[in-house]
Formats: C-alpha cells, sequence, structure tokens
C-alpha cells in the first residue's frame, strides 16, 4: 500500500508529467525515434529534483539535433533555451557509453540553470557550475571521464582536478 502512495505522489506526478511533456514536444522527436537514445533522455531526466524541473518549466529548454562537435547550450531565445545536440553525442548517447552523453547533457543543462549567457560570468565559472550541476544530478566520474579526453587545455585541467576533488571527498 505504501509503495501505491510512494509511486503517485505529487512530486513523483510532477516529475513523470515533466518527462512526458519533454519528450512529447515535436523538437524532441528525435530522441523518441530510436530507443536507445530515448533512454538515455529519460534517464537525464529522472536525475532531475523537483527545483530543477520547476526551472526547466518556467523555462522551456529543447534538445534540437544539428551538425557540429558534442554539444553547445544557447542562452534564452524568445522565451526558451536551446541545447543543440551534434551526431557525435547521439552516438555516444545510443552506445555502450551512453552515460558519458547523459553527463554532457546534464553540463549543457546547467549552464541554462545557472542562465550563463544572462549572468555574464567568465568561461571557467560558468564551465565548472555547469560541470557541478552535472556531478549534482550523479554523472560526474562520467564527466570527468569526458573530459579527460581534452585535457590539452588549461581549463580542462582545472575543471579535471576540481570533479576528481569532489570525487574523491564524495567517496569518503
Amino acid at each position: 500500500m505504501f509503495e501505491f502512495f510512494k509511486k503517485n505522489s505529487p512530486a513523483q506526478n510532477i516529475k513523470e508529467d515533466f518527462k512526458k511533456t519533454f519528450l512529447r514536444d515535436a523538437n524532441h522527436q528525435w530522441v523518441s525515434e530510436d530507443r536507445v537514445t530515448r533512454r538515455s533522455i529519460e534517464t537525464l531526466l529522472d536525475s532531475l529534483n523537483n527545483k530543477q524541473i520547476h526551472f526547466f518549466i518556467k523555462h522551456p529548454t529543447f534538445m534540437i539535433p544539428c551538425q557540429a562537435h558534442l554539444s553547445c547550450a544557447i542562452g534564452r531565445t524568445q522565451n526558451h533555451h536551446l541545447i543543440l545536440v551534434f551526431p557525435e553525442l547521439i552516438q555516444i548517447l545510443k552506445s555502450a557509453s551512453a552515460f558519458h552523453g547523459i553527463a554532457i547533457l546534464a553540463h549543457e543543462l546547467g549552464h541554462i540553470y545557472h542562465q550563463h549567457t544572462e549572468n555574464k560570468i567568465d568561461t571557467l565559472t560558468a564551465q565548472i557550475q555547469a560541470d557541478l550541476f552535472a556531478f549534482d544530478l550523479g554523472f560526474g566520474e562520467e564527466l570527468q571521464e569526458v573530459l579527460l579526453d581534452h585535457v590539452h587545455s588549461v581549463d580542462c585541467r582545472v575543471r579535471i582536478a576540481r570533479l576528481t576533488s569532489l570525487l574523491l571527498t564524495q567517496k569518503k
């Protein structure tokens, strides 16, 4: 009986309603066309807490497939936000490394959640805040692994050090 109430709690309904609305949007038809991609996006959406869900309800965000490398968050355009999802990321979402792709999308959601384009903060601080958002959603290790493929930049090494510190603290 307790499980019935737990499954039908208002918090669960908000998450499920948000997820259904997100996935039914015409902009996300590409997500539903592939069951593995859909499962990856559902995993990402399931990791959001109620505060984050309310933010994204108030600030609609669309994931749009297009051509380039991995992904990119674009600040407010009219009354919504965009995350450009490139073919390489779609392939990652469909692969055995799907959680790496989810971590990348969580990072991009972090840029939108922290309103980086509106707040005009420096690039490294914005990257670290977005990394922390992904970490808080539970994708810190996966994001760290993605960043390890890009250690050629100083900013990336700083971000890896920050994530490593958080991950080590978390394990204690």
